[in-house]
Formats: C-alpha cells, structure tokens, sequence
C-alpha cells in the first residue's frame, strides 16, 4: 500500500510540475513573473533534485523494440529496404509530455544501456539476431558482449531527457543501423562495432557521464542585467543552490564571463543565466562585477600563480573577512602592487580587496583611455606588409626595449630575458598599430664594435598596450604619416549568425575580408545582434577622445540595425587611430572605418565575450555559450 502511495504521489508531481512548466514556456508570461515561478522550483538549496524520477512501469513502454517507438515521425532512411522499427525515429508523441530536458555528455566516450540495471535478458544477443534479419546484417568480429550494453557516444553528444535519478537519466535515442555492418571502426573506437546498431527508444547513462539542464531551469525571456562574474577557477553550474549533493548542469571554465540575475548569495550560490535558463555557481569562486561600479584607476594585469587556492581578504592581512577564493591561472586586475604587508591591492567584487603579491605572476601594464591620451597624437600608422612580413615583427614593452638595448639590440642573445618578464609579443604579417612616437636609436653591435648601426624605433599602440617595434634585418615594417595608410577592398555579403537571440538571430550583412582570414562587421550591426542574448554589450562613440567606448554584460542603447547586404563594390579601407576600450581598458581589437563606419572582426567580439566563434560555410557564427567541458571545482 505504500509503495503505490509513493507511486501516486510522484506521479502527481511529475503532472503538476510539467503544467506549470508548459504554461510558463507556452504564454511567455513577463520575466519577473517567470522568475517567480522559477524561484518558487528551484532557489530552495532543499529543492528536490529529482523531480523526474525514473518510474519504468511508465518507461517499459519504450524500451528496445517496444511498438509505441514506431509512432514517431521518421529521422532518416537508409538506401535499403528495413523494418520499421529499425528505422530512426524522433520522440513519439505519448512520450513527449515527458521530456524534461537535455543531457550533454562531458566524457570523451560515455556508454548507454539498455536498462538501469541488471536487465532480465540478453538485450546485446537479441539486437545482433534481429539486426542479422534486415538487409545490414552484422559482419564484423564478435568479442565477447555485454548483455546491457546498448551504444556508445562521443563527448557533448546530447540528448532528451526523460527521467533522471542520482544514479540513472533515462534519455530518447533516434537509434541507428551502422550500415558499414560491423566492418569499420565507430565512434566508440576500434573493436565496438557490435555496439553500433540500436533501434530508436528509451536508453540509460550513468549520470556521472552528463550535464543535465532542467525544465524547471528554463527562462526563455532574457533577464534585465544587473552585474556579470568571472570564474576564478573550473566551476559546476547546478539547477539548484546545493553545497553538496547536486546536479550538474555544465561548467564554467576559469576567467569565463556569464550574467548574474541575482548578486545576493542563495546558501552561498548566485543565480545566473546559462543555456536559456536560471541556474548556480558558487559565488566563492566567482569575482562579481556589479553594472553601477565605481572603478580606480588600475597599474597591472596578473594572473594567480600559486598551486593551492588563495584568499581574497577584504584587509592586507590573513585574519581578515575572505571576499573569495582563487585559483592557478585566475586573471586578476591590481590596483596597487605592493600595497604593505607583503599584499597587492586588487579589484575583485566591484571593491578593492587584498591577496599576497608571492601568488601573483605575469605582470603587465594595464592601459585605460586616460593612459593612452597621455600619449599624445598619433603621427600615423605601422603596417606589417612589407616584402618580408611574412617572417612576422616583435613589439616590446619598455622593460623588454632596455634588455635589449643592454644586449646591443642582439634578438637571441636577449630573448631568454624578455620572456622571463613577459616582455615581447609577436607581431603577425598583415597586423597594424598606431604610432605615437618615432626616434632614431644608434648602438653599436658586438659583432662589428667599431661600426655604429641605425635604427628606428617606433612607439606604438599594440594589442592594447604601449609598445617599441623596429625593423632589425629584414623589411617587414611600413610606416605611413597621418591617415595616409588605405587600400581598396570589395564589399561582399556574408551570414553573421547569433545563436540564442531573441532578435532575428542574424542573417546575411555586409562585410568585407581585410586581412586575409577573417571577415569584418559593422560594429554596431554586431552589438545589435548580441543585444538579443545574454552576452549583451553598449557601444558609444566618444569624438572628444577619439574613442569607441564599450560596457559588456550592458543593455545595447542604439538603434536598430539594417542589416543590408553588401553592393559588390570596392570601399576604401582606413586603419583609424581610434582607442578601443572595453570595459575600462584599452583592447587590441583590429578595426577598420570604411564609409565613416567601423568595422571589427566578429572572432574579436566572440573572445572578448568568452562565447564560441565557428564557420558555418557560408559566414560564421556566434554562440554566447561554451562547450561543456569536464573538470570543475565547487
């Protein structure tokens, strides 16, 4: 009697909570009222964690060769003639009301079953005699088989969830014949071919193998933004506010940008948006950033270099409140070096806080607008498309201009010094910067010490940081005074598409292919489409400075883009002198102006909003969110 008691009750659950699911994503109802609903599913850190268990009285209905699968719409054919239930298959319709969300595999090969658990007969034998009775007869060896072993799959496969327990996620899977019969290697690897023929159904995997996002997770409406994190090291993303038993929804990687919904900790987590949904991270490992923050003036960008996690204190001393917690490779941006007490002072959580300058390493100069205008007027502008470019130019910092100075401007007798402090970048053929300064440098050189050598020395703007670069043998430098540097280039049409947009997601647009590789945007037509996720940045123009001011994770206040296509003709292109600064510090993003507009790269804006930058064949694409990866902390 207890048991169907319990057996009601969970279905009654299900029921309840799939109405109120459905409702929510059919109506679209306001972001506030949906975040209420979600609130009222999930911000409980004792929410149930699995509101969709498994009930294989409901589920025996679609296992392997079971006739309800045959109902579903057709998901491919094959050249010969098969049964109908070997045919692939999308979801039936009296299993869609039971679809609860997507699992992701994070293991480089994750393996299914036929049942979750030990099945009362031999699913494998029977799959490989029937599968002998269609015209893909198996061929291949037989090693010895696992009874429950159904099919393997290859790392960010995914899937529909059905159901899901601490131990099991019951999935759907379209199914498939391997139509090489056995004879070649699968996706599982040499010697699993047996395994690489099933028909469509309800299968199970370790939940250890996937993420898993919940329904109950799903927002589609995009939250107002009110401040955006870092992670500080690897981190889950959970469907609820868990310490310990929780479930994964994916990871964060380290130094990865996200939106946060909710800057006030729930049981030490705050609320994010992630893959179209509200979810949570530990807010110990995240270094939050609020829209409204009043920032000083930076010396350096760092990263952490010490092995074991490390504090951020709210004091330079060890006693004092821990604001968060860092880790190897955790970028950091420092206020004051050496701020007393063996301390650096650095900007973490939208104030300034504290960590010992011993766990802090590459060290470099952080440049804001008001640095740069300190520069003065550009003079005009380097290209590297000299006849020997290819071979590529070397930028110094300061620190690395004096070592090689002290070694007679010798490039390999200096080099092991200047990458001691990070103090080279190299330039690559087709690059431009903007020069502030030019100086004739004489030197004598060790291999002829009675001959004076001549070099100019060129200040520039690279990359975001104040640089020297010269010609030290071959020519592979151009200089061109003022804005006399300009070429000619065909204005084409190319897709620029923007996944999980609530605008038009893209489409075909102007764009123009400058330096070889990459094709250019109009800078406002991309800030425009990435207004419609949650990866959104403002764009204003500042003529006074000459430069173009972007704020990440910040509502797009311009109008609506055009987004025409491109007339086919040659535009004249122009490297302007204009400061790009995002975020407060001056960024190398290549820019172009063409027609009084500027142009960017959509692989810049993509690594600049931590989001996944792809070629689709016919232009490219952006995805606000990373693949699923593997390892995480917290």
């Amino acid at each position: 009697m207890k048991d169907m008691s319990q057996k009601r009750t969970n279905l009654l659950k299900r029921s309840v909570i799939f109405a109120l699911i459905m409702a929510m994503l059919i109506t679209l109802i306001p972001t506030d009222t949906f975040a209420a609903s979600v609130a009222y599913l999930t911000e409980d850190p004792n929410a149930d964690l699995y509101p969709f268990p498994l009930d294989m009285d409901f589920l025996s209905n679609y296992l392997y060769g079971s006739e309800e699968n045959t109902k579903g719409k057709v998901f491919a054919t094959y050249g010969r003639e098969v049964p109908k239930e070997w045919i692939p298959r999308e979801m039936p319709p009296s299993l869609q009301s039971s679809y609860w969300g997507k699992a992701v595999v994070h293991t480089t090969v994750a393996k299914a079953y036929f049942y979750p658990g030990q099945p009362l007969i031999d699913y494998h034998k029977k799959r490989i005699e029937e599968l002998n009775q269609t015209a893909y007869p198996y061929l291949g060896t037989h090693p010895e088989g696992q009874a429950n072993l159904a099919f393997y799959c290859a790392e960010t496969s995914e899937f529909q969830v059905i159901a899901y327990n601490a131990e099991w996620v019951a999935i759907w899977s379209p199914g498939a014949i391997d139509v090489g019969q056995g004879l070649s290697s699968t996706c599982g690897g040499l010697g699993t071919e047996q395994y690489a023929s099933w028909k469509p159904g309800v299968y199970f995997m370790p939940r250890k193998y996937v993420y898993i996002t919940d329904a109950r997770n799903q927002q589609l409406e995009i939250p107002k933004i009110t401040a955006s994190g870092t992670a500080t090291c690897n981190i889950y993303v959970k469907t609820t506010p868990a310490s310990d038993n929780y479930v994964a929804s994916g990871l964060i990687e380290t130094n990865q940008l996200f939106q946060v919904t909710k800057t006030t900790p729930i049981n030490g987590h705050y609320q994010i948006y992630y893959k179209q949904g509200l979810y949570y991270v530990n807010a110990k490992y995240v270094n939050l950033r609020m829209s409204g923050e009043n920032k000083p003036a930076m010396q350096y960008n760092a990263v952490v270099t010490a092995s074991d996690p490390v504090d951020i204190t709210s004091q330079a001393n060890a006693s004092a409140a821990v604001e968060g917690t860092v880790k190897k490779d955790a970028k950091l941006q420092v206020v004051k070096k050496n701020a007393g007490n063996g301390y650096s002072q650095v900007w973490f959580n939208s104030k300034k806080c504290y960590i010992p300058t011993k766990c802090l390493g590459d060290f470099e100069d952080y440049y804001s607008l008001a640095d740069i205008k300190k520069l003065g007027k550009a003079k005009g502008t380097l290209v590297l498309n000299a006849p020997w470019s290819g071979l590529g130019n070397t930028a110094y910092t300061a620190e690395g201009l004096k070592i090689l100075k002290k070694n007679h401007m010798n490039e390999g007798k200096a080099a092991q010094k200047i990458a001691a402090i990070n103090g080279s970048y190299h330039m690559s053929d087709g690059d431009s910067a903007t020069v502030y300064g030019i100086n004739k440098y004489t030197y004598y050189s060790e291999d002829f010490p009675d001959y004076k050598e001549k070099v100019t020395i060129y200040k520039i703007l690279y990359n975001g940081k104040v640089c020297y670069t010269m010609d030290l043998g071959h020519e592979t430098i151009n200089y061109y005074p003022g804005n006399k540097y300009s070429k000619k280039v065909t204005a084409e049409t190319k897709q620029l598409w923007i996944y999980c947009n609530k605008n038009s997601g893209g489409g075909y647009l102007e764009a123009y292919k400058i330096d070889g590789y990459y094709y250019y945007y109009k800078l406002d037509d991309i800030a425009y489409l990435m207004s419609g996720t949650n990866k959104s940045f403002n764009v204003t123009y500042d003529k006074a400075h000459d430069a173009i001011i972007i704020n990440s994770m910040t509502p797009y206040k311009g109008k609506a883009a055009t987004l025409k296509k491109g007339n086919g003709k040659k535009h004249k292109v122009t490297v302007p002198t204009t400061s790009i600064v995002w975020d407060d510090e001056v960024v190398g993003i290549p820019c172009y102006k063409i027609d009084g507009k500027y142009y960017v790269s959509a692989a810049a804006i993509a690594a600049l909003t931590d989001s996944r930058f792809e070629d689709t064949h016919y232009g490219w694409s952006i995805a606000t969110t990373r693949p699923n990866k593997i390892d995480a902390y917290g």
